[in-house]
């Protein structure tokens, strides 16, 4: 089933201070200029292939964005963020720079409310596809290819440590749970 144009983006909404940013990037080193090839590339492939292809999806930072509804901030690695706000079908590309400098960012426009037609924004239409197309591979993507692809992300980045602390009961040995226990523990355990 493909997805539908509705759950895609249709516009891309771009910061006009976007361009400044970027250029204060360059200025910053060799790692800001890492940065801004980095964001140069994610917004090319949200432009191309939307923000579910997985050379986009890979880059979102791990604990996300809770301040801001629909927010996703972007690792461009060295400590430099990209900021992007969903409102419908329009992204919007608002803000790049430092860690720091994205906490400020977001906690002055945390009750901002982006709509279509924002003088602060230039906006483009995207080249809308019926079904999303992964970079460098032919197949289409399914909603059922993206719940797997989301439920893969989640298992990857569970480790037995983790697994281990959430289920406790389970790791114990039978030699440090009490006699009782054991001998509970042995109900359920399947025969071998």
């Amino acid at each position: 089933m493909p997805l539908k144009e509705v759950d895609m983006i249709r516009y891309i909404d771009v910061s006009l201070s976007l361009a400044k940013h970027l250029g204060g990037l360059r200025k910053a080193g060799k790692k800001g200029e890492l940065a801004v090839n980095k964001c140069e590339a994610i917004l090319s492939d949200i432009k191309q292939y939307g923000c579910q292809c997985e050379a986009v999806f890979s880059k979102r930072t791990r604990n996300g964005e809770a301040r801001i509804k629909n927010c996703v901030k972007y690792d461009l690695g060295g400590g430099y963020r990209l900021v992007t706000i969903r409102a419908d079908s329009h992204l919007f590309i608002c803000f790049v720079g430092s860690h720091d400098e994205t906490n400020q960012w977001i906690e002055r426009h945390r009750y901002d409310d982006l709509v279509p037609g924002d003088p602060l924004y230039l906006c483009e239409e995207r080249a809308v596809h019926t079904e999303m197309v992964e970079p460098g591979c032919g197949e289409s993507m399914t909603a059922d290819d993206l719940e797997k692809r989301y439920e893969n992300d989640l298992m990857a980045k569970l480790d037995e440590a983790l697994l281990k602390s959430i289920f406790q009961g389970l790791f114990m040995s039978p030699a440090s749970a009490s006699d009782k226990s054991a001998d509970r523990t042995k109900l359920w355990l399947p025969a071998q």
